[in-house]
C-alpha cells in the first residue's frame, strides 16, 4: 500500500484508523497512557498527513506489524450448535467453542455470536440460518473472515463487513431470511470501550 500524499487533508476516518493505530500501540506497552492522550489529542488537531507522521515514526508501519495473538489450536470432535430461539435472546461470548456447523431457526429473536476469545474447532465454519423477523450478529476476531454462500432474502439483508480474505477461520454463510438481518463484523473500538 503506498504512503499517502503528505498534504493531503484528514478526513474523520483517517484520524479514528489513526487513533486505532495509537490505542493498539498503547495495548503491546509501546506507549504509555499520556503519551495515548497526547499523540491522540496531536491526531484531532491534525489537518494533513505531514502533521501526524511523526507521531506514527517510531511505530510499526500499519496494524499488520503489530502483534496478533496466536490463535489456539482447534478443538476437535465439537458438536455442531443449534439455536432454537423464539421471542428471546441469545449470546455466546467469552472463552466459547465455535463449531463447524452453527444452525440457528430464529422467530422474531436476535442472537449475538461473539468470536473474538473463542477457539474455533475447524478453519470453515458453516452459519445456515432461518430468520423470520429476526437478527444475527457475529463478531470476529481480526484474524478471520466471512463470505456469503447463499442467504435466500426474502425482505432481509446481510451486511458482511468481514468479507476480505485473511488467514484464518471463515465463516461461510448460508440460508433463508424472511424480514431478517444478518450482520457479520469486527470489534468495534472508541478509546478503551470494545464491543
Amino acid at each position: 500500500m503506498s504512503a499517502p500524499d503528505p498534504d493531503i487533508r484528514l478526513s474523520n476516518a483517517d484520524r479514528e484508523a489513526l487513533i486505532g493505530r495509537l490505542q493498539a500501540a498503547t495495548e503491546e506497552g509501546r506507549l504509555d497512557l499520556d503519551e495515548f492522550a497526547e499523540r491522540s489529542s496531536r491526531v484531532y488537531e491534525a489537518k494533513t498527513y505531514r502533521d501526524v507522521e511523526r507521531l506514527l515514526a517510531d511505530l510499526p508501519e500499519d496494524g499488520r506489524a503489530l502483534a496478533v495473538p496466536k490463535r489456539p489450536k482447534p478443538v476437535a470432535d465439537t458438536p455442531a450448535l443449534v439455536l432454537n430461539p423464539v421471542h428471546s435472546q441469545v449470546r455466546r461470548q467469552g472463552a466459547w467453542t465455535v463449531p463447524a456447523r452453527i444452525t440457528t431457526r430464529q422467530k422474531h429473536s436476535g442472537v449475538r455470536l461473539d468470536c473474538r476469545e473463542a477457539v474455533f474447532a475447524a478453519d470453515d465454519v458453516e452459519l445456515d440460518v432461518d430468520l423470520v423477523h429476526s437478527h444475527v450478529t457475529v463478531i470476529l476476531p481480526p484474524n478471520a473472515s466471512a463470505v456469503d454462500d447463499g442467504v435466500d432474502l426474502h425482505g432481509g439483508t446481510v451486511v458482511n463487513k468481514c468479507h476480505k480474505a485473511v488467514d484464518g477461520p471463515r465463516i461461510h454463510l448460508t440460508g433463508t431470511s424472511r424480514y431478517g438481518r444478518v450482520v457479520v463484523r469486527y470489534e468495534r473500538r472508541f478509546l478503551w470501550w470494545r464491543w
